[in-house]
């Protein structure tokens, strides 16, 4: 049975989870992952929508939920490793989000190729881990992606997929 558009733009809406396949082991394809949630997206932010195609990963891909939000000033996008997650630690994978102003979290430490001011930190641990996080200015927009699982060059990898993204423009 189908969802009428309306039905399941609610739920989109409300972050409902969408399951999405690794396109091979140690990497996901991205705007495949995220195919429901982008059209979304589009209709209801003005905040462009900057994605890399593919994420590397560390280790072998689960099965993915994708989730997804937006309003007219921001937007988020997030991979789970199980439905309805809501970023808990142990099935969050990965997220991406664009929001309309604000700051870097810290000192600029890092230039993507383009030269936009960027924000890098590392895995840390604790009680718990947190993801590997990048933070990015880009034409008054501030991009926030994390990562849980990436490879063991995170800092110069999420930095070159955000350059592609920027390169590549809103999807």
């Amino acid at each position: 049975m189908r969802l009428p558009a309306l039905v399941l733009s609610a739920l989109l809406a409300a972050g409902a989870a969408v399951p999405a396949l690794a396109s091979s082991a140690g990497r996901v394809d991205v705007l495949h992952a995220f195919r429901k949630q982008i059209p979304f997206l589009r209709r209801h932010t003005t905040v462009p929508v900057l994605l890399p195609s593919t994420l590397p990963f560390a280790g072998k891909v689960p099965k993915l939920y994708a989730t997804g939000f937006a309003n007219r000033n921001e937007w988020g996008l997030e991979l789970a490793g199980a439905p309805s997650c809501g970023e808990a630690n142990a099935c969050f994978l990965a997220s991406f989000d664009g929001r309309r102003g604000g700051k870097l979290p810290g000192r600029v430490n890092l230039r993507l190729a383009g030269g936009q001011p960027a924000f890098y930190k590392g895995i840390t641990c604790g009680a718990s881990c947190s993801p590997a996080s990048l933070w990015f200015l880009y034409r008054g927009v501030l991009y926030s992606w994390q990562h849980k699982d990436p490879p063991k060059n995170a800092k110069s990898v999420l930095a070159r997929l955000a350059a592609k993204a920027i390169a590549v423009g809103p999807r």
